[in-house]
């Protein structure tokens, strides 16, 4: 996966680029006889339709989804990726020299909408069975292969500067830089100096010497710090900048409309939302999915969110699921929060810097600030979040506000003791080595930033939020679902007619 900041600036609609579309008819073909190629031959022809069924009835016979990295999870996150990319093109094959893999580059036919400008995909199969079903599959961001710009084109040198291959000046450069915003920014000033002194002794021990590649390096030094700082926030990346308009485009009024139709199309961060009519006689269950949280700022997706929130106050008992949020805008959570806690405005917790001044702070709403029409489930009825070892950031924050305000009934963990562990935040970030490499291309990641929470005055960071209940353990061995596991819960302690 790409690093934050193509995240940051793709999820808020900022990296956008504007490359030139690739004519069809000069697009190269997959070989007919090489089984690899074949079956991804099949995958890109029923994801470009994009028709669900399709979908579903090819990877029954040929492509298990459990197989697949975090950037398919299943059919849901499958349709929104076809979407968003209007289907794929094949811009490059990289490698059919044996019959069961294939490795190609692939692009994005709605170039607006979809923020990477390229994605390399691997792809094994197991020529040993009749339909060569899919073994393994990979899909992952890459910067734009310097062999797809043209010459003459005027980018090309541009690109040819940030990719050369590296050498120990350069090396040593951005390690050098990495440390300088480390020593100056991180949050614990004194675990900052053994990541720099544990970087410092890789790079006097020749252990950085074989990286040629800036991507490989920058992989390689974010394994390093997070293991010597145990911070997940922290990271250094190698990626294409976006354009130069980029930080001045929500100035746009075409562009904020162009932003909110992407943010209708990903529903607001929430998944498909259910109703569960059946599990309690006489009771609604509602299960609300939300895999993250949008920038709420402007009018109409706080509005759009507000109504989301309002279609679930009339159910008896809700399921808040987390299972694959990865985080967003911490103003959101509040917000969303505002519906299903009670004695509003709720204090929920503050950003700190390392001397301990509170930067930024977030607490729920009163009804008269919600958007007009909201009805609030409220603070009373039962709630369980699921969670998995995947829950992180944001999606750590809303968890931990819940359990430690004694709002959720059981936090349900699937499979997992507790979620990721990274709460630290970052409002500044940096880049290092732009009078070597260009601007923007090596992007740092440093938390400046620590929640404190209101009720325990610290946060989840390195411990997570633990699981109250766990699915597949304990009296719950042999049911691996979270929501099943909640949802039994709740069978097991309601009868008919009883106030939940």
């Amino acid at each position: 996966m790409k690093g934050l900041l193509q995240s940051i600036l793709t999820f808020a609609g900022i990296l956008r680029p504007e490359l030139p579309s690739m004519d069809e008819s000069s697009l190269p073909s997959l070989p007919s006889d090489h089984p690899a190629s074949i079956q991804l031959s099949a995958w890109l022809e029923a994801f470009n339709i994009g028709d669900k069924e399709k979908l579903l009835t090819y990877h029954k016979s040929n492509f298990p989804y459990n197989i697949i990295g975090n950037d398919i999870r299943g059919i849901q996150d499958e349709l929104e990726l076809a979407r968003m990319t209007g289907g794929f093109r094949i811009a490059d094959i990289e490698s059919t020299s044996a019959p069961p893999t294939v490795v190609v580059v692939l692009q994005g036919k709605n170039r607006r909408n979809y923020g990477r400008r390229y994605d390399r995909v691997s792809m094994e199969v197991d020529i040993s069975k009749p339909n060569n079903p899919v073994m393994a599959f990979e899909i992952n961001a890459i910067n734009t292969p310097l062999k797809l710009i043209r010459q003459g084109d005027p980018r090309r040198s541009t690109y040819e500067k940030a990719y050369r291959p590296l050498t120990s000046v350069l090396r040593q450069k951005v390690v050098h830089g990495l440390a300088k915003v480390i020593r100056e920014q991180y949050i614990y000033p004194e675990l900052g100096r053994d990541i720099i002194g544990a970087l410092e002794t890789y790079l006097k021990n020749g252990q950085y010497e074989a990286y040629s590649n800036s991507e490989d390096f920058a992989q390689r030094l974010t394994e390093d710090i997070q293991a010597a700082g145990h911070d997940k926030h922290m990271s250094i990346d190698f990626d294409e900048p976006p354009e130069d308009e980029g930080w001045n485009i929500f100035l746009s009024k075409q562009r904020k409309m162009t932003l909110l139709e992407e943010l209708r199309g990903m529903n607001f961060g929430f998944g498909s939302i259910s109703f569960d009519k059946v599990s309690v006689p006489g009771k609604t269950i509602a299960t609300l999915p939300i895999d993250g949280f949008v920038p709420s700022d402007e009018l109409e997706v706080r509005t759009a969110i507000g109504e989301i929130m309002s279609s679930i106050a009339d159910a008896d008992a809700l399921l808040v699921d987390l299972r694959v949020n990865h985080g967003g805008d911490p103003d959101t959570i509040a917000f969303m929060e505002s519906y299903i806690l009670t004695d509003a405005p709720v204090h929920l917790l503050d950003f700190v810097d390392r001397s301990g001044k509170v930067k930024d702070s977030f607490s729920t709403l009163p009804a008269s600030k919600l958007p007009a029409g909201s009805k609030l489930f409220g603070g009373s009825k039962p709630l369980f979040v699921l969670t998995s070892n995947e829950t992180s950031f944001g999606g750590e924050d809303m968890a931990y506000n819940l359990q430690a305000f004694k709002r959720a009934s059981a936090i349900v963990g699937e499979g997992n003791e507790s979620t990721a562990g990274a709460a630290h935040t970052i409002n500044t970030p940096q880049y290092v080595c732009e009078k070597d490499f260009g601007k923007m291309w090596w992007f740092v990641a440093v938390p400046n930033l620590k929640p404190v929470h209101e009720i325990t005055r610290t946060n989840w960071e390195g411990i997570g939020v633990k699981s109250d209940v766990i699915a597949g353990e304990g009296d719950w061995k042999g049911v691996a679902d979270a929501k099943e596991v909640a949802t039994r819960l709740l069978m097991k302690s309601l009868k008919p007619g009883q106030e939940l």
